[in-house]
């Protein structure tokens, strides 16, 4: 099974070509190799030419999860050759040179942009009677941004892929043949045409949703139950009771693929592309700490490291065993194919044995048709993005949640539960394990490995960002609020201002805010000393406190326990001294929260109603 699956990219070839196709003659610009494979007799075999109808990326996708139907560039027929050129042009300049000032991209942005940008942008013009970019006005460009943003409601980033096209026009168009008249952003740019620009320190409409918490229980439970239940099912399958495409089998490897999703923080690509025996323990300063290999290919970082704990390196034991009977048989795929000697097909077969050879240590393997000579013969493969979506679909709901689960949710919601930990809002085990003791910061973590994702430290910190925007947005609301600087907010609510999502932002930045577990304290420089962590009634008239409705619950029972020591007769005056204070600072809090009735008056024994 030896070999490198890099050897079939016919990259001699493809070095030979022409960086531009500006000035070249028809034939020659028809006939520049846009890709290529190369046999095990070092033979090149043409994929596709600039001239072809069809772009065939396929040997130059990295991603593990990417299907191979993703792969292609189908070069549309109903729209002119004039604009199907033209964008060929830009798109190859892009693939050969990148931008200026930046590298070119991988074959994935080249197909994305493609599929994504150019075609619907030229079957719009088309339906315009617009035939060519020359003739395209800025009275087109200001009506095609408007219909992209009504198509593309999600986010500004998909507003911004789906109109690159037109950067690319304009940046290349001494590329073209017709190019554009106009620069289409006028004196603005992409960035802030898409709405980007506008986005500084807020979420932005349609962000990667968070997994509710009781959703996340609920997953995560149910795969605890299928994963301790996993050795059974795989003793099973290695005696012959269980075939590869057993549902019990299925859902251990979903499963497994959750678990690491969610207390990793990988990208699905990474998770899927996670080989056998990448991890690792090590022991430092008396601290135990697990990391995980994959390959980043989203930035091109290459080789990173994530911080798991103990129970995802289980985990990831168990899909080791469950791989093996999948890898035995794509060993022997391999070498069958490689034993075939049929000139017909040899193109896609080096592709497909370079593709297995890829896949050859993966743990996250399916039974696939896709790709086959023989459509009806299923072989194996890594799971695919879309395998992996409905994986997760499949996963909730067998858990009993009605959450649409989606693999992309995974990272932000690592990010945020995070943050969430941090705040006081949640305490997980599993990130107890990760961050090892409370004191560690996120620098320190950082420190202690420099493979790991730094671009996953980013997110944790814009999560921590928009936390705080949310948290200061509440109080600006009109929810109650108790504690000294709570109560000081409730006062200026009525202020006007010009901006109150600049406002949030900027306050944001500087705003220091810590949980008690009790309230929220503002303190800077100057405060109480954290006495007020553990003397929870100093916080209620302290300038620095912000009491909020997610503590009710907690005031409420500060104030029964106060009034179960009333009830003591013999607890002697100091306590009852102290108890009658709590129980007074406690009928405040829920006073200024709304959780009494306003006729409701503080008595030394109670709360009397009148």
């Amino acid at each position: 099974m030896g070999g490198d699956a890099n050897a079939f990219k016919a990259y001699d070839l493809l070095v030979t070509q022409p960086v531009s196709v500006k000035d070249l003659p028809e034939r020659e610009r028809a006939g520049i190799v846009v890709s290529a494979v190369t046999d095990m007799n070092g033979r090149n075999h043409t994929l596709s030419t600039f001239g072809d109808a069809i772009w065939d990326f396929r040997p130059y996708f990295e991603q593990s999860n990417v299907a191979d139907g993703q792969k292609y560039i189908p070069w549309p027929e109903d729209c002119t050759n004039h604009m199907v050129n033209d964008c060929k042009a830009v798109l190859y300049a892009w693939y050969k040179r990148g931008l200026p000032g930046s590298k070119p991209p991988v074959a994935m942005g080249i197909c994305q942009t493609a599929i994504a940008s150019a075609i619907p942008l030229m079957r719009w013009l088309m339906s315009l009677n617009v035939h060519r970019f020359d003739q395209v006005k800025p009275i087109h460009v200001a009506n095609y941004v408007h219909h992209t943003k009504s198509r593309l409601v999600r986010n500004a980033s998909s507003v911004y892929d789906g109109l690159r096209i037109l950067d690319f026009l304009w940046v290349f168009r001494d590329e073209t043949s017709f190019p554009l008249a106009d620069c289409p952003w006028g004196t603005s740019s992409l960035w802030r045409i898409s709405g980007l620009g506008k986005q500084a320190g807020r979420n932005e409409v349609g962000k990667t949703p968070i997994i509710p918490t009781d959703a996340q229980a609920q997953v995560f439970n149910y795969c605890e139950q299928i994963l301790a239940s996993a050795p059974d099912i795989l003793n099973q399958r290695d005696v012959g009771q269980l075939g590869l495409r057993n549902p019990a089998l299925i859902a251990i490897r979903d499963a497994a693929l959750y678990v690491l999703s969610i207390t990793s923080g990988m990208r699905n690509e990474e998770a899927i592309g996670v080989e056998s025996g990448s991890w690792r323990s090590e022991r430092r300063d008396g601290v135990e700490y697990h990391w995980v290999a994959t390959t980043e290919h989203k930035t091109g970082k290459g080789k990173v490291e994530f911080l798991i704990p103990e129970l995802t390196i289980r985990v990831l034991e168990l899909m080791s065993r469950y791989a093996q009977p999948p890898k035995e048989q794509l060993v022997r795929e391999i070498e069958d194919m490689e034993r075939q000697t049929d000139p017909h097909g040899l193109t896609d077969r080096l592709l497909q044995i370079a593709k297995a050879k890829r896949n050859a240590k993966k743990l996250f393997l399916c039974t696939s048709i896709s790709g086959q000579r023989e459509s009806t013969r299923y072989h194996i493969d890594a799971l695919t993005n879309g395998g992996a979506k409905v994986a997760f679909r499949r996963l909730a709901k067998a858990a009993g949640t009605s959450w649409l689960l989606s693999p992309h949710q995974c990272r932000r919601t690592y990010a945020r539960t995070i943050v969430e930990s941090r705040m006081g809002r949640a305490s997980l085990v599993f990130l107890k394990w990760q961050f090892k003791h409370s004191s560690m910061s996120m620098t320190q973590l950082y420190a202690s490995n420099p493979m790991q994702d730094a671009s996953l430290f980013d997110e944790v910190l814009a999560e921590m960002a928009d936390f705080k925007i949310d948290l200061i947005e509440s109080w600006l609301g009109d929810q109650p609020l108790s504690g000294g600087a709570g109560r000081a907010i409730q006062r200026v609510r009525a202020v006007t201002l010009a901006s109150r999502h600049a406002l949030l932002a900027e306050t944001a930045s500087y705003v220091h805010i810590r949980a008690t577990g009790h309230g929220w304290c503002l303190a800077q420089e100057k405060g109480c000393g954290g006495a007020g962590l553990y003397e929870a009634s100093r916080c209620v008239d302290c300038r620095n406190a912000v009491i909020d409705e997610s503590f009710a619950d907690v005031w409420q029972g500060i104030y029964q326990q106060q009034r179960e020591l009333l009830a003591i007769d013999d607890a002697g005056p100091a306590v009852r001294q102290r108890a009658e204070r709590d129980v007074q600072w406690a009928h405040q809090v829920m006073k200024d929260l709304g959780l009494l009735a306003e006729s409701s008056k503080f008595t030394k024994t109670g709360i009397d109603n009148g």
